[in-house]
């Protein structure tokens, strides 16, 4: 989701650059039409994956924080943006309706419209650090090397292959935006912990059950599961509920009474 938000950024910061290109060559209704379809059409990554995901794995450390790139990056971006966005629909109601009061309007649209294409890809720039400070530090070729190993198999660790050996404590490794193992069967009364390696992640349930907060590399999460049942889980920055992307599964069984 976040490679397909961010071409869709930049696919839109060049519609804007071809919407001024056809203002100067005098299209002034096809410039209309682009550059309104444009500032409207990005309230839906806005307000279904940008606005969650800062909600989820920003604003929870501001301003504490800031010190930090993954949370002052992120906040930079989402403020420049959010001016971006107010500015360009007010540029649109100015310039196409009457609904702005008079004493709100401006006469000369130019200097307007050039100073929104300027925040924009101000903010197209910052939201490409954003996007390398969180996602950068893998390479494909160890995300690719992680997926093979996330796969469940006979030589999963014992937790998955022997319920009866199934240790206390078990652990889940996450590094290259991947949980491994991403399958894994435990005993009821077995605590889980999720050790995070690289990068920013979270834990989160897909029913809500638990949530971890924003974990820096070298931090953990942990959970005791006492109950039977199928629990999956994803990271709310890298993943989706239901599977999606960076997600795992516990299976709880039940509890071997000893002879």
């Amino acid at each position: 989701m976040s490679k397909l938000n961010l071409i869709a950024q930049l696919l839109m910061g060049a519609a804007l650059l071809a919407g001024m290109w056809l203002a100067r060559r005098g299209k002034f209704r096809a410039h209309a039409f682009c550059q309104t379809s444009v500032v409207f059409l990005n309230l839906i990554p806005i307000f279904y994956f940008m606005a969650p995901v800062f909600h989820k794995g920003v604003q929870p450390g501001l301003p504490h924080r800031l010190n930090d790139s993954f949370y002052s990056v992120a906040t930079a971006h989402a403020a420049l943006g959010t001016l971006a966005e107010v500015l360009g629909i007010y540029i649109i109601l100015v310039a196409g309706t009457k609904l702005v009061p008079a004493a709100l309007r401006f006469k000369k649209y130019k200097p307007w419209m050039r100073l929104e294409l300027v925040v924009w890809w101000l903010t197209i720039l910052l939201g490409l650090g954003t996007y390398f400070v969180w996602y950068g530090g893998a390479s494909s070729k160890a995300n690719d090397a992680s997926a093979g190993a996330q796969q469940p198999t006979s030589s999963a660790p014992a937790a998955s292959a022997s319920p009866q050996a199934a240790p206390k404590v078990v652990t889940v490794e996450i590094s290259n935006f991947a949980f491994t193992p991403k399958e894994l069967t435990i005993e009821s009364g077995t605590t889980v912990i999720w050790k995070n390696n690289t990068g920013r992640h979270t834990v989160v349930a897909d029913d809500s059950g638990f949530e971890s907060t924003v974990m820096a590399a070298g931090e953990e999460f942990r959970r005791t599961f006492e109950r039977e049942g199928r629990y999956q889980y994803y990271c709310s920055l890298h993943g989706a509920a239901g599977g999606a992307d960076m997600a795992g599964t516990i299976n709880v069984t039940a509890r071997r009474q000893p002879r």
